[in-house]
């Protein structure tokens, strides 16, 4: 491979998400190397996901690396989409940003290498979006917010200016977050809610208005 030619993309996990981070990259032109599971064994060997094949794993088979792909991390699991994320960077990969052509990136908006924003979603004025998070299909993350790394901010969820959502965060679908909340370190929103107070690290919220309803999910 020479200097002049462009690197292949590989896609970590070849799941649900997996396959819409394929569409994805497919829509910006991209045409990606294969899928890489997270585990070994996780798919049975030379299985195709629509249209591309599986080619090995992050532990054990890494014939794959030879060719010193970039990356994106495709799992829906936050804190599985961490682990595989920083084994990737162990193993010396580098991330790469994933952009749905039809996704809005306004004037001052950071994307982070392997952040992915898909299809009909809005980053607003000087926001950015961590590495490895995910801004997901018709979300908005309005002005000046920040996405912390391994966050995921869920199809349709509204992100008024000035949000904090913290490192491996999960907003659900649907849920409203008001300006100048923030949304603590692998702390939960659940689908549908509106947040309108400060919501502490680890822990889950419902309802409307948002209320705790207990600590966050199992491993946070």
């Amino acid at each position: 491979m020479t200097a002049t030619e462009p690197r292949p993309i590989v896609i970590i996990g070849a799941g649900d998400h997996g396959r819409v981070v394929l569409e994805l990259l497919r829509a910006a032109g991209e045409d990606p190397a294969g899928f890489v599971e997270p585990v070994p064994n996780e798919s049975a060997p030379d299985r195709v996901v629509d249209g591309l094949r599986v080619i090995g794993d992050l532990h054990e088979e890494l014939g794959w690396m030879t060719t010193a792909p970039l990356f994106v991390c495709a799992l829906g699991d936050n804190r599985r989409r961490a682990d595989a994320f920083e084994r990737c960077v162990s193993l010396g990969l580098e991330p790469v940003a994933a952009v749905h052509p039809t996704a809005t990136i306004l004037g001052g908006a950071r994307i982070a290498p392997g952040a992915t924003v898909c299809a009909a979603a809005v980053v607003g004025v000087a926001a950015s979006v961590g590495p490895d998070a995910i801004v997901n299909t018709g979300a908005t993350v309005d002005h000046d917010n920040r996405i912390g790394a391994h966050a995921t901010v869920a199809p349709g969820a509204h992100l008024a200016g000035r949000v904090e959502v913290g490192e491996g965060a999960f907003v659900g679908i649907g849920a409203s977050v008001i300006e100048g909340r923030s949304i603590g370190s692998w702390a939960f929103v659940a689908a549908g809610a509106v947040v309108i107070r400060d919501v502490p690290p680890a822990t889950r919220v419902a309802g409307v208005p948002a209320r705790s309803i207990g600590p966050g999910p199992a491993g946070t």
